[in-house]
């Protein structure tokens, strides 16, 4: 049995680094969304260069040319930049991208040779990038941003999106910075016209017929026995986003990532569908997809969950946690998948 306090760990260190169907028995079918963007070719580096740009910390960085040598530093970044930009001028990445179960560029990933560490940042220096992607909440105290760019490194610190307003502005950063301003607005184009057509499609609904959900996302091992880590994901949460865009309402209103009592679920909430992860975890802490097999079947079988309705009815939905986990362009498609899972007559 994985124990309390290193699955803790394991879930804060995901939370840092990815930043941070109706029934149960039936797979969803893949809603149909564009993704011609995802193996396009990027476009050819535009001029416009030297560019200033003011990141999240409001320091003002300025490129003089395309970087060639770019680090990324998150798995959200990362997989913008490897649909933006030609493989050849990304040196390195977060380990974290590598993983097909929790990144959709882990392919081209792997062509990228190095991957970093930020608790090192000499590790980082050495690859002498001319530009690293941070995101604020691996930098908190600055220490990170200030031994880089006293080696004279163009470092650009972001704030990891939680929703699609923030993710596009995030894709048109990167843009900028890297001379690919007509890529950036294509993939932003794509991202804006799956949300649009998702909401059109749901739009009649009425409010007090939307759909009820909640991001439910406990640890059972394989014996069925809960964890009980059970946590909030509310408003400003990346599933609040997620959940709004699909036309549904997320029952969860308490603060982000606080512990939520399954009496609270199952006495208050009463969500009409869960949303749960779509793997789970060795022994070696490696993700493995199962479709969510393994905690549909604990939560069935969980003696305080079986009046929930979600449960009750088996409306129980697994998003590839590729698509739910991501807050790059990438999250649109858990849209998609939970709309059609919601409203099946409205959404093909």
């Amino acid at each position: 049995m994985i124990k309390h306090q290193t699955l803790v760990v394991l879930i804060l260190a995901l939370a840092a680094l990815l930043l941070l169907p109706l029934t149960a028995c039936q797979a969803t079918p893949a809603m149909a969304v564009d993704t011609t963007l995802a193996t396009t070719a990027p476009s050819e580096t535009t001029t416009g260069f030297p560019v200033e740009l003011v990141d999240a910390t409001g320091a003002k960085v300025t490129l003089t040319a395309p970087p060639q040598a770019i680090i990324a530093t998150t798995v959200w970044a990362g997989e913008i930049l490897l649909d933006m930009v030609d493989v050849s001028r990304i040196t390195a990445l977060s380990a974290w991208g590598d993983d097909p179960v929790l990144s959709m560029t882990a392919e081209k990933a792997a062509a990228v040779k190095h991957r970093v560490d930020i608790s090192t940042p000499e590790s980082i220096v050495a690859l002498n990038p001319d530009l690293v992607i941070l995101d604020t909440f691996s930098n908190p105290d600055g220490s990170l941003s200030k031994t880089l760019t006293e080696a004279g490194i163009p470092v650009v610190q972001m704030e990891s999106p939680t929703d699609f307003t923030m993710i596009a502005e995030a894709i048109l950063t990167l843009a900028r910075a890297t001379g690919e301003i007509e890529r950036g607005q294509a993939m932003v184009a794509t991202m804006n016209q799956t949300l649009d057509t998702i909401a059109s499609q749901v739009a009649s609904v009425p409010a007090s017929d939307r759909v009820t959900v909640m991001f439910y996302e406990d640890y059972y091992d394989p014996t069925g026995n809960s964890a009980n880590m059970l946590a909030a994901y509310g408003v400003g949460s990346p599933f609040q986003a997620i959940a709004e865009a699909a036309g549904t309402v997320n029952v969860c209103n308490v603060t982000n990532y606080s512990p939520v009592a399954k009496e609270k679920v199952v006495g208050e909430w009463q969500p009409q569908m869960l949303v749960i992860p779509s793997s789970t975890f060795d022994e070696n802490f490696k993700a493995v997809e199962d479709g969510g097999a393994q905690q549909r079947a604990a939560m069935m079988q969980d003696p305080v969950l079986q009046t929930l309705p979600a449960v009750r009815d088996g409306n129980i939905l697994a998003i590839p946690d590729k698509y739910r986990g991501s807050t790059s362009h990438y999250m649109a498609t858990a849209v998609a998948l939970l709309a059609q899972a919601a409203y099946p007559d409205l959404v093909q």
